[in-house]
């Protein structure tokens, strides 16, 4: 491999550069899948603790019932922190469009920058 007389290697290339474009970022869930999710969870918790504690069931009704609340309790915490985490993605894409915008702005609306 030949190098071009007098060139150095750490001269900028003279050609412009294309833009980079960004791998796709995973949104997650959406708010309302998971406030769906926690809304049903927490039903299932509360209908199936009332069947715990409410009694007059047999054994092996009210194991199930315990097993079901349990299970629906881990769901409304998944719920709960896919909420949390929509919440956020949904500010932080929000921040970001405002930037876009803002560094958009031309003339008297244009960035001013920090001092």
């Amino acid at each position: 491999m030949e190098l071009a007389p007098n060139v150095n290697m750490t001269q900028p290339s003279s050609s412009p550069e294309q833009p980079v474009a960004l791998p796709p970022v995973d949104e997650g869930m959406s708010i309302s899948i998971a406030v769906v999710i926690s809304v049903i969870s927490g039903i299932v918790v509360a209908a199936s603790s009332y069947g715990v504690i409410a009694g007059g069931l047999s054994a092996g009704m009210t194991r199930l019932f315990a097993v079901v609340s349990l299970l629906a309790f881990v769901a409304l915490a998944y719920g709960l922190i896919e909420l949390s985490l929509a919440v956020i993605a949904t500010s932080a894409e929000r921040r970001r469009k405002e930037r876009a915008v803002t560094e958009r702005r031309q003339g008297d609306r244009a960035r001013k920058p920090k001092r």
